[in-house]
């Protein structure tokens, strides 16, 4: 194999073991919300409640809330729009958990068209929608501030 042919492989290699891009996501640091709102080239607007900010990203039709607590950590998301986000990204570590909640609710009860409604130990999601109109939120009910009720997420 020639010195290029080693190089390139080793580009593959890398490319293809390296982690995927550091997302703003529940239980994550704000600090992550800048680089969401620069992989998906949208607008961030910030604002303070007490105990907690709102950094929300407008792009394309869908505006996406971050919740932030007084410490720094993300503790809910929120999206609405013309289409759905990656919730791989926005739930994060609880994305697993997510879809083994969802993979057990489909297991239990036949698919009807209603509002996504989970609830497992560490985390709450709710989804719904139609074509051009979806929203959604998730959060995590231990790392909600005391002065935050989970009908202020939205």
């Amino acid at each position: 194999m020639g010195p290029w042919a080693q190089i390139m492989l080793v580009i593959i290699l890398i490319y293809l073991t390296a982690g995927t891009p550091v997302w703003a996501a529940l239980g994550q640091a704000k600090a992550s919300v800048e680089k969401d709102r620069a992989a998906m080239g949208g607008q961030v607007q910030s604002k303070l409640a007490p105990g907690y900010s709102v950094e929300t990203i407008t792009v394309a039709g869908m505006s996406i809330k971050e919740y932030v607590s007084s410490d720094g950590t993300i503790f809910a998301v929120a999206w609405r729009g013309t289409g759905a986000p990656n919730l791989r990204l926005l739930l994060g570590a609880y994305f697993d958990e997510y879809l083994d909640a969802l993979t057990e609710l489909q297991n239990k009860k036949p698919r009807i068209r209603r509002p996504l409604m989970l609830k497992t130990e560490n985390l709450v999601v709710e989804r719904s929608g139609h074509a051009r109109n979806m929203w959604g939120r998730a959060f995590i009910p231990s790392h909600l501030p005391a002065m935050v009720s989970p009908k202020d997420i939205q």
